[in-house]
């Protein structure tokens, strides 16, 4: 079993296709075992994940800070739910206790986190693998940016390409089922 800290919107985006692959990706990890962390809320993405964990009977745990719980709508119908006082207390907290990090669609708040744990992992405070699941092509743009930046010479590949891209869902889980399974 591992800890899957899932970064993801509190808006639920454009296309069905996000909500529903956040679904899959909250049931999967769930069919394995495998523990949800997350930002607390049960709105959007987050919601969704949290929701698709719960439905297959797995454990999430959830982080909020207390400002945002009335906004994102805590969600108490997980195992545990811990409202924090700010955002730094609760991305260290759910830093902390994760194996690894996956990102799903969203805004400013999930490109924060994503790019928060890469640069923790550049610099050696972590060391956890990040999954992105790329629905329809929703990270492309920045993951070009990320390879720019770093053929340029502004980022070192160790931390960085300790990423792995997937389109879908069953991809996702493959890509998580070979990293877990793999010595070391």
């Amino acid at each position: 079993m591992a800890n899957f800290c899932v970064f993801g919107g509190a808006a639920k985006g454009t296309s069905e296709q996000f909500i529903n692959d956040a679904e899959t990706v909250g049931r999967m990890i769930a069919a394995r075992g495998h523990k949800l962390i997350y930002g607390g809320g049960r709105t959007g993405l987050m919601g969704a994940v949290s929701g698709g964990a719960l439905d297959a009977g797995g454990y999430v745990h959830g982080i909020i800070p207390y400002f945002l719980e009335s906004l994102e709508v805590g969600n108490h119908q997980v195992q545990k739910l811990d409202v924090v006082e700010n955002m730094h207390e609760r991305k260290a907290k759910m830093y902390v206790e994760a194996d690894g990090f996956i990102v799903l669609p969203g805004g400013l708040g999930t490109m924060d986190e994503w790019l928060e744990v890469m640069t923790w992992n550049q610099l050696g405070l972590l060391k956890a693998p990040v999954f992105v699941m790329n629905t329809d092509s929703y990270w492309q743009a920045l993951l070009n940016m990320i390879d720019h930046a770093n053929n340029t010479g502004f980022i070192h590949s160790k931390g960085v390409f300790e990423m792995h891209v997937a389109a879908t869902p069953d991809e996702l889980i493959d890509l998580i089922d070979d990293k877990h399974q793999a010595p070391g």
